[in-house]
């Protein structure tokens, strides 16, 4: 009788229990060729063959990533803490000098994360590539970059980590033929293991291999459901430079509100929402950091939208409650059988 009693309520409560959500994303990955519109990504059987798998409570995700007109999607799940919100757009972009000219920027990666079922539907790579560029006026480059000399002659050389710019003393290094670098990472959000606002490392390097052009690299998250003064972060800033000590987290910091960001986020990115608010108008935001036009294209109109800040809102599906009942019929019928 007692086990009987056992069978009775362990299938009472699977029939009754919540099922743990569980998200689903596309994984699979493709290459795609820009000048003669080759590759995996074209195939017509990519889209069908690509999965639907659930990922526990991973975000869903897709990433571009470029070399020359070579470009590698992948479609995949990630987790991650330090995000402020798990609905954005993320880039990486160089702007580089050739000769004496700063080139239009590049994108190295280009990347979309979502919370929902589904939401990085491999056709969404194809506007990835106009959805978030960057760029810094050709004039500041030069001034805090160059100042007309080439190569650099002395440079800054620290490792910090620091949550206050007041007070940074970094070694002054002569550095003949050579060319200044600082790499900086900017934590939005502090954690044990980056448990400082600013943290760099700057040196020198000789400027004798080629590939060492004076240049800007930026990452950068825009999220797409935030209140405006929320919305960008500008979390990395790479810089190559040969004007001397250019290479300070003070020039890191005024270059970061110097770059203007152009948002052009098509329909798809932000689909219609149980109570989501939309709004037409033109949007220009500006953070105590960084200038920034937002335009936000809905479809193929040119149409103008303020960002939502409503969040989709998360229902367990059919399927979901529907691999609880064959476990709880399973156990009435060995009630039964016990019976």
């Amino acid at each position: 009788m007692k086990k009987v009693a056992i069978v009775v309520i362990c299938s009472v409560l699977v029939l009754l229990s919540r099922p743990v959500k569980s998200r689903k994303c596309y994984l699979c990955s493709c290459e795609y060729e820009w000048e003669t519109n080759g590759g995996t990504c074209g195939n017509a059987d990519f889209a069908t063959n690509c999965s639907l798998t659930e990922v526990g409570d991973k975000y869903c995700y897709i990433i571009s990533t470029y070399d020359g007109t070579y470009e590698t999607r992948v479609f995949e799940s990630i987790s991650s803490n330090n995000l402020q919100d798990s609905h954005f757009i993320q880039a990486v972009e160089t702007i580089a000098l050739s000769s004496t000219v700063w080139l239009p920027t590049t994108i190295s990666s280009i990347a979309y994360g979502c919370d929902w079922d589904g939401c990085n539907n491999v056709t969404l790579a194809n506007y990835l590539p106009e959805s978030f560029q960057m760029k810094i006026d050709q004039t500041i480059l030069n001034t805090e970059l160059l100042d007309g000399q080439l190569p650099a002659k002395a440079c800054y050389s620290c490792g910090k980590c620091i949550n206050d710019l007041t007070a940074v003393l970094c070694k002054q290094v002569s550095c003949p033929n050579g060319i200044c670098y600082i790499d900086e990472i900017h934590n939005y959000f502090t954690t044990a293991q980056n448990n400082c606002t600013y943290n760099f490392f700057s040196y020198c390097e000789s400027f004798t291999n080629p590939v060492q052009t004076p240049s800007v690299r930026m990452r950068a998250t825009y999220y797409i459901d935030l209140p405006s003064n929320r919305q960008l972060e500008i979390d990395e800033v790479d810089i190559r430079c040969t004007k001397d000590y250019c290479n300070s987290i003070q020039v890191v910091e005024y270059l970061k509100g110097q770059i203007t960001t152009t948002i052009n986020l098509h329909s798809d990115f932000r689909p219609s929402r149980v109570n989501a608010t939309t709004t037409t108008s033109s949007t220009t935001t500006t953070t105590t950091t960084t200038t920034t036009t937002t335009t936000t294209v809905t479809g193929s109109t040119d149409s103008v939208t303020t960002q939502s800040t409503t969040r989709p809102t998360s229902t367990n599906s059919a399927s979901e409650l529907a691999r609880l009942y064959p476990l709880g019929v399973f156990y009435m019928i060995l009630t039964f059988l016990l019976l």
